[in-house]
C-alpha cells in the first residue's frame, strides 16, 4: 500500500467527508482559508495596478510583508466593505506608511476606481489607529 506516514498526515489536515470537526478546529480551518483568500486578492490587486500603470505601480516585499500582517491581524468588519475594497484600503495605508512625502489625495483615483468613499477611509485609518494603539 501507498500509505506512508506523509500521506495520512495530509490527508488528516482537511476535513474528510463525513468527519466532525471539533468547533475550534473548524474555525482555525475557516481562518486560514479566509486569509489565504486575502493574500490571492491581494496579489490580484497588486498585478493588476502594476499592469495598468504599466510596471510604474511598485509594491516591494518590505510593502507586502507589512499588508500581509494587516490582512492577518485586523477584523473586517467596517460597514458595507467588501473585502476587496479593504485590501485595498491596506495597500493604500501601507503606501502612505512606506512614504513620508506621499498623500492620501495621491491615491483618490485609486479609492474611486474601487468606489470607496473618503469618508470611509477615514474610518479605516481610524480602525488602525485604534488597532495600534491596542498593541
Amino acid at each position: 500500500m501507498d500509505r506512508t506516514v506523509d500521506f495520512l498526515l495530509k490527508k488528516y489536515e482537511t476535513k474528510q467527508p463525513g468527519e466532525i470537526w471539533e468547533t475550534e478546529t473548524e474555525v482555525k480551518y475557516v481562518r486560514e482559508y479566509q486569509y489565504k483568500q486575502r493574500l490571492f486578492t491581494l496579489d490580484c490587486i497588486v498585478n493588476e495596478r502594476n499592469t495598468k500603470s504599466r510596471g510604474t505601480f511598485s509594491f516591494p516585499k518590505q510593502q507586502k510583508d507589512r499588508a500581509k500582517h494587516l490582512i492577518k491581524h485586523l477584523d473586517f468588519l467596517l460597514g458595507r466593505t467588501t473585502e476587496e475594497q479593504y485590501i485595498v484600503m491596506i495597500i493604500i495605508y501601507v503606501k502612505l506608511e512606506a512614504n513620508n512625502n506621499a498623500r492620501v489625495i495621491h491615491y483618490y483615483p485609486l479609492l474611486e476606481e474601487y468606489n470607496i468613499p473618503v469618508t470611509t477611509f477615514i474610518k479605516f485609518l481610524i480602525k488602525l489607529n485604534k488597532y495600534h494603539a491596542e498593541r
